[in-house]
């Protein structure tokens, strides 16, 4: 049996394609920047251009998706549909133009989804894990262990949200920098006890930071997927990031086109979390929400 299941996040619109069978394959995983939630913060509705590139894609996807033979769509919206006042405008203009119904998840089901890609990613490890997933409008702190969901907070910003709060120079100015750090930390009040154990990142933020800290010149997830970053790494990262304005980071080997200017924000929320827990390296996963949608169909969900 082909599933095909989509993840229409703040920032990014992800496709995933597998067969499942005796095993689990993957046909086909792809992403691409759509900022659907440009300018959210400021005017709390979705944009007509971000609405249209948005839309565009999920017709591509749609094609995509029947070609590859795939016999059932799942299709999830997360923070952007969340939170705009108009997502019932959007919403249904993907039912009637795309043929897709988009199902906007809490959240809560949004860290369920996320922990459950880790979970089976994880599946040769023992012992209980946190997951990070730094998202375009919101980002979210899982905590898990093979044996079940243990509960997630969830921040109210992003790569994108950080970057309309505060950013307005290019490269951003140190009080910027400063202003981006302060707000982080003031959401900080976690129910997760300082650890030295196993935190696992996820989303575009981590894997394009993943690609720049390894040289990977094309997006390459063999060796993303797993790949462990030391908090010195990261460190060297933003510092290296800082100073380089938007239009040379974009020739940095390893920056996916569309990230260049949001980027060092999401990495800085990565670092801020990374000191507030005490820990020091985070394991990338590549997959996330559109995995745990095709998990879902393999496990048994507990009861929310």
């Amino acid at each position: 049996m082909k599933y095909a299941a989509i993840d229409v996040g703040t920032n990014t619109v992800l496709l995933l394609i597998v067969e499942i069978g005796k095993a689990f394959e993957e046909v086909l995983d792809i992403a691409t920047i759509t900022r659907l939630g440009e300018g959210l913060k400021a005017t709390n509705r979705l944009s007509e251009a971000a609405m249209e590139r948005t839309l565009a894609t999920l017709r591509v996807y749609r094609d995509t998706a029947e070609k590859n033979q795939a016999q059932r769509i799942f299709c999830v919206g997360t923070a952007a549909l969340r939170e705009a006042g108009n997502s019932d405008v959007f919403l249904s203009r993907v039912r009637e133009n795309v043929g897709l119904p988009v199902r906007v998840i809490s959240a809560r089901d949004e860290a369920y989804y996320t922990y459950l890609s880790v979970k089976h990613d994880l599946a040769w490890r023992g012992g209980d894990f946190l997951v990070i997933d730094i998202g375009g409008g919101s980002t979210e702190i899982i905590e898990g262990t093979h044996e079940g969901f243990g509960g997630f907070v969830s921040l109210p910003v992003g790569s994108v949200k950080l970057t309309e709060m505060f950013i307005r120079h290019d490269p951003p100015s140190p009080d910027e920098i400063r202003l981006v750090r302060e707000h982080i930390r003031l959401l900080l009040d976690l129910p997760f006890a300082k650890r030295g154990g196993l935190l696992v990142g996820t989303a575009g933020t981590i894997t394009t930071l993943t690609s720049i800290a390894l040289g990977v010149g094309e997006y390459n997830k063999e060796r993303v997927h797993g790949a462990t970053l030391s908090l010195e790494t990261i460190n060297d990262v933003i510092t290296r990031l800082a100073g380089l304005t938007v239009a040379e980071r974009r020739d940095l080997p390893g920056m996916e086109k569309g990230r260049e200017d949001i980027l060092l924000q999401g990495i800085i929320l990565l670092q801020e979390v990374m000191v507030h827990l005490g820990v020091t390296e985070v394991i990338v996963n590549a997959n996330g929400v559109r995995y745990g949608l095709i998990y879902e169909r393999l496990d048994e969900r507990p009861d929310s």
